[in-house]
């Protein structure tokens, strides 16, 4: 009895030796096959685009020197209920990894049983029972618990990434909205001053048309001016209060109009757009596709291991009311023979699982590198209206000055005036429109390049040599 009762402490004690040795899982891709999934898209050397040479750099939130940017940014990270959606999504992901590991430990459970027999002799009542630790363990012979649990590890690596990609896209969106809701307060604020001069010029016309010094052509042409004015004012507002409750909801506010936005900041110097490969390392959502391909390798890899047989251990001990110690080991043994063709259903769903990683991939890529050579573009074509505009707006400050002092000494119409202001105000409005778009476009192209917003983490200090 005394021998009996060691058999299952002998047990545990040889399938934990057995397991230490292939249940960890690497969750780091191997090098090598990071450059075989790479190799799998063809890179230039350079961008097409005109671009500035020079490494990729981190924390491009700085570089347009806003501390209520910076707040936002961080109010967002914390509050938005999107990232803790995507937080939570990695916790997934662990827990299904660590669930899946389980299938290469031992399962210890108690079991217990009582039958009363309610067949009455002159002994009385009969009934028997038993108490049983039971240790169940299937060995991952061919490895296919281990290649699904390296499948969901990549998995939630991906998870992770994304993880990474959505704060990076939850702080460009914040500075986007920001740098739109400061140009709709400039625009209203403009759109408030004109308002105010045409008003003014409605009135002198007014006075000048009761003394006979005017013409009814003129007052009402004025009129329609004011009343353009006004209506181009209230769409301005509506526009600075809806992008304003969109940027409080962004952050995790209630949408209640309140926050007030300062001047667009200047555009900042071109920034080092680095090469096309950085993108494959830098960029979250493509280090996210890389994962998935790893994910579905090994899911495929798991999935063909099912025709192989599988061996199931139990070993048992126990106490019985009718025996003293029970112990016993029970070894079974099963292998598909014939399944109607499911595991090579299983086997096909994986596949083509695996054939959509390696395109998603490939799409990723292109994707990215359109974004960056769209957005490399932009700056310059950018840059270059924001130029011409400026000289539109001097050039049209200057003909305005020059036809109204024309005008105040009765040479041509005042219709000559209103023509000559009209073109000035819209160029103005179109540039404040732009130098939002170039800060726009910085923040879009930063994104594209797998820029962080955050600080570059400090390296630990050398210890002595």
């Amino acid at each position: 009895m005394q021998t009996r009762n060691r058999t299952l402490p002998f047990l545990l004690s040889a399938a934990a030796a057995l397991l230490l040795g292939g249940c960890a899982t690497d969750a780091v891709m191997p090098k090598e096959d990071v450059a075989a999934l790479q190799a799998k898209q063809p890179h230039p050397a350079h961008y097409a685009s005109s671009y500035v040479g020079g490494k990729v750099q981190d924390n491009w939130l700085r570089t347009f020197r806003d501390n209520t940017l910076n707040q936002l940014v961080r109010e967002a990270q914390q509050n938005n209920p999107d990232i803790k959606i995507a937080a939570q999504r990695i916790a997934q992901a662990e827990a299904i990894m660590r669930y899946t590991s389980t299938g290469m430990m031992p399962k210890l459970n108690i079991r217990g049983s009582y039958y009363s027999d309610r067949t009455f002799d002159v002994n009385g009542d009969r009934g028997t029972g038993s108490l049983v630790l039971s240790l169940d363990w299937e060995p991952d012979i061919w490895g296919k618990v281990a290649h699904q649990t390296k499948r969901d590890a990549f998995t939630m690596q991906a998870q992770g990434a994304y993880y990474e990609w959505a704060r990076q896209s939850l702080s460009a969106n914040t500075a986007k909205l920001w740098f739109l809701v400061a140009s709709d307060r400039m625009i209203y604020e403009f759109t408030d001053q004109v308002v105010a001069i045409q008003t003014k010029a409605q009135h002198i016309l007014d006075q000048r048309a009761k003394i006979g010094q005017g013409t009814k052509r003129d007052v009402h042409m004025s009129r329609a001016m004011v009343a353009e004015a006004k209506e181009n004012r209230t769409a301005a507002l509506s526009a600075k209060e809806r992008d304003t409750r969109a940027l409080e909801v962004l952050i995790g506010r209630y949408p209640a109009n309140a926050l007030h936005a300062k001047r667009l900041p200047p555009v900042p110097a071109r920034v080092p757009a680095g090469v096309p490969a950085d993108l494959l390392n830098r960029r979250p959502d493509i280090i996210a596709a890389q994962y998935q391909m790893a994910a579905a390798f090994h899911n495929v890899k798991a999935v063909k291991l099912l025709r192989l047989p599988s061996i199931t251990l139990n070993a048992q001990a126990g106490a019985s009311i009718l025996q003293d110690t029970l112990s016993r080991i029970i070894a079974g043994l099963f292998m598909p023979v014939f399944d109607a063709g499911a595991i090579q259903a299983q086997i096909d769903a994986a596949t083509a699982e695996q054939k959509i990683a390696i395109e998603n991939y490939r799409s990723t890529v292109l994707n990215a590198y359109q974004e960056v050579e769209n957005f490399l573009a932009l700056e310059r074509q950018l840059a270059t209206r924001y130029a011409y505009i400026s000289t539109m707006v001097r050039e049209y400050k200057t003909t305005y000055d020059m036809t109204k002092a024309n005008y105040e000494i009765g040479q041509g119409t005042y219709i000559d005036v209103l023509t000559v202001q009209a073109k000035w105000i819209g160029a103005q409005i179109l540039k404040l429109q732009v130098h939002k778009e170039r800060l726009v476009n910085r923040v879009n192209l930063h994104l594209a390049l797998g820029g962080s917003f955050d600080r570059p983490k400090s390296k630990p200090a050398s210890k002595g040599k």
